[in-house]
């Protein structure tokens, strides 16, 4: 894209950013209710996770 942002239009895709977001707060919230790993990919890879230990880590 020639290093240039395209400006969009779209009045759904607008909202994808927060939807985003939401839907990723909601995982995790119901990850740590049924005490099952979190899964997501990073740096190619798939990573497990349970939410618990996710959050002492970012607390320390």
């Amino acid at each position: 894209m020639n290093g240039k942002m395209r400006q969009i239009h779209d009045k759904d895709l607008e909202n994808v950013e927060a939807a985003l977001l939401r839907a990723a707060k909601r995982a995790r919230e119901i990850a740590k209710q049924t005490h099952t790993p979190l899964v997501y990919y990073e740096n190619g890879r798939v990573v497990k996770i349970f939410v618990e230990q996710d959050e002492d880590r970012q607390e320390n």
